[in-house]
């Protein structure tokens, strides 16, 4: 810090007193405040460190870190600061009576987007782009968070639409982690009709085609040491040597396997058993799931279900699944009808297969709904945290202790509507409290202990979910509408009332200070359904078509609509952000301040070696 004339001050101080002494005893709030102080202080209080504190320390849901996130990245450094400030203002946004978009922005794409994928965290867009002669198709990839502002990475041809994307963080390959990344794509099972393509039919809606198509299944694996170097601020962005650098390195896209089939493919999910074996789970509809080995694509089994003792050798079909999250059974919602016109709803508990081939599999459990009219299921996709081989990246306490619970979403039609069900995690004792140890537990989702939380919106329009564990993003649209674009009537948030869920024992038991002063906000006894204030963003939507692909991040708010007109994406944020580049060059702008300009050049192959 510079010496003040006129007398001695606290800015007078050493660095070290300020960040290992006096910052360690504030809240963020105090933190904040002080940058209003002076600008020494302004810089200061972006150090990395006081952030890692507050991360350590928080029990609040962090955004969920990359595989490559570690401390030891330079790069790393400006972006802890926003997981901190993320996981407190969407929390509150979510929690408050009035919640609303608290920032938005555009995006140029490549070209016209007609399905999108969010990965956790909010990081990287994957989308699933037409060339506006409709010949060409391709999936890119999307860093919005860039040192320098959003923009593509990498981009690989997919020769027909690419819908229904998955991605996960998965270690594909022996100690390396990446993206992997599984869509579905048509084509027509004879000869293309003369004027028609697959690409011109809804990838939403079959009902009224009546051409026979091939279902491709396709999985790719992205490198995060790609990733992470196509990322990198070092690189000269924009200039004539990124071109040559980008020529000069391999394409971060492998292809794994493709799944194809002349059976309509449903949904698709992925997860690891808990012998760590990566499969894709495929929905043949109407009634098998088939499961492939990811790294072994020829160890395939297909699960086969009992129909329901009161609807014998009546069509059964899945409407949704999900594995469940550290365990070796799934969650299934089939539909079966004995009377006309009339629809039954089973909610059922499954083990996964245990050897290749097929298998016959009875439900340990279920529950029924009848009397509802459901136009769709969605099932929340929680995953594990991801664990990697380094030591300097962070653990979260909120890591520890229960998961939160497998979230289920009906979105029902006459009347339009959303009802949401809740599966929570039964604790398990593993070892009893002794004079120097607490009480350990673990967590399973078991069904015949389960508890659901019911919470109907009758919103009046058509709802869609874009799903979460604990919260949820409601986009209503005209009812009656089966194009893929669609007029967005608003947002809504969902989250959880205050007076559901299980109660646990503590687990762990809270040590750590808190670092806020207030605390959160409670959760609201009423009003869990509430309009986001958007401004005039969807206006502008709407005049662009009304939106053709919405996703959305439950950890960070973040939600991005593509419109059906224009090359381009709309980013709006759930918590408080401040852009990508401005946060950048405060950081650099702070580092050069108190160490001096930097001189560091960048390769792949210094990333390769660090990895």
């Amino acid at each position: 810090m510079r010496r003040q004339s006129g007398g001695l001050g606290i800015q007078c101080l050493p660095l070290d007193v300020f960040l290992d002494g006096v910052f360690t005893y504030l809240y963020v709030e105090d933190i904040l405040s002080l940058r209003q102080v002076s600008k020494p202080f302004y810089l200061l209080t972006h150090e990395p460190i006081i952030w890692r504190r507050f991360l350590n320390r928080m029990h609040l849901p962090i955004p969920p870190l990359r595989p490559s996130f570690r401390y030891s990245m330079s790069i790393t450094d400006y972006e802890i600061e926003q997981l901190v400030i993320q996981s407190i203002t969407v929390d509150d946004n979510w929690r408050r009576s009035n919640p609303r978009i608290m920032d938005h922005w555009h995006m140029r794409s490549h070209f016209k987007v007609r399905d999108m994928f969010l990965m956790p965290g909010g990081k990287y867009l994957i989308t699933s782009e037409q060339t506006l002669d409709g010949k060409s198709f391709y999936l890119v990839i999307y860093n919005l968070d860039h040192p320098f502002g959003p923009r593509a990475l990498c981009r690989i041809q997919t020769f027909e639409v690419a819908h229904g994307i998955e991605a996960k963080y998965m270690e594909l390959y022996s100690s390396e982690t990446g993206m992997v990344i599984a869509y579905k794509r048509r084509r027509f099972l004879y000869q293309e009709p003369v004027g028609s393509a697959p690409s011109n039919y809804s990838i939403h809606d079959d009902a009224n085609i009546d051409k026979a198509f091939t279902y491709d299944v396709v999985v790719l694996y992205v490198s995060m040491v790609s990733l992470d170097f196509l990322s990198s601020p070092d690189l000269p962005q924009e200039s004539e040597d990124y071109l040559n650098i980008l020529e000069g390195i391999p394409s971060p896209f492998k292809e794994v396997t493709i799944i194809s089939t002349p059976m309509k493919v449903g949904q698709i999910s992925m997860f690891e058993s808990t012998d760590g074996v990566l499969f894709i789970a495929t929905v043949i509809e109407p009634g098998e799931i088939h499961f492939t080995n990811i790294r072994n694509p020829a160890q395939r089994s297909t699960l086969i279900f009992k129909d329901h003792h009161l609807h014998l050798g009546m069509p059964h079909k899945i409407n949704a699944l999900r594995v469940y999250p550290g365990q070796d059974n799934l969650i299934a919602i089939r539909s079966a009808s004995s009377t006309p016109g009339v629809e039954s709803y089973f909610v059922e508990w499954h083990d996964l297969p245990k050897q290749l081939g097929h298998a016959l599999s009875t439900a340990r459990s279920r529950y029924t709904l009848n009397n509802k009219k459901v136009k769709r299921f969605t099932i929340s996709d929680y995953g594990l945290p991801n664990r990697t081989k380094y030591c300097d990246r962070p653990t979260f306490m909120h890591e520890h202790g229960p998961p939160p619970p497998v979230s289920i979403y009906l979105e029902t039609y006459d009347p339009p509507g959303i009802e949401h069900h809740a599966v929570y995690p039964k604790q398990v004792q593993v070892s009893a409290e002794t004079a120097t140890t607490p009480a350990r537990y673990t967590y399973e989702y078991d069904h015949d202990t389960y508890q659901m939380s019911t919470h109907v919106c009758r919103a009046g329009t058509k709802a869609t979910v874009l799903p979460g564990s604990q919260r949820a993003m409601l986009v209503l649209t005209e009812p009656g509408n089966v194009r893929d674009s669609k007029r967005v009537l608003g947002l809504r948030r969902y989250v959880h009332p205050t007076n559901t869920g299980v109660k646990y024992e503590e687990d762990p038991p809270l040590y750590a200070e808190p670092v806020m002063r207030r605390g959160r906000f409670p959760m609201p006894r009423k009003g869990v359904y509430s309009t986001m204030d958007s401004g005039d963003t969807l206006d502008t939507i709407n005049e662009l078509g009304g939106a053709s692909a919405v996703c959305w991040d439950e950890s960070t708010g973040r939600t991005c609509i593509a419109p059906e007109h224009g090359q381009g994406i709309f980013i709006l944020e759930g918590s408080k952000i401040v852009r990508p580049d401005k946060r950048f060059d405060e950081w650099k702008k702070k580092q050069e301040y108190l160490f001096g300009a930097p001189t560091r050049t960048y390769s792949m192959e210094e990333d390769v070696e660090m990895s």
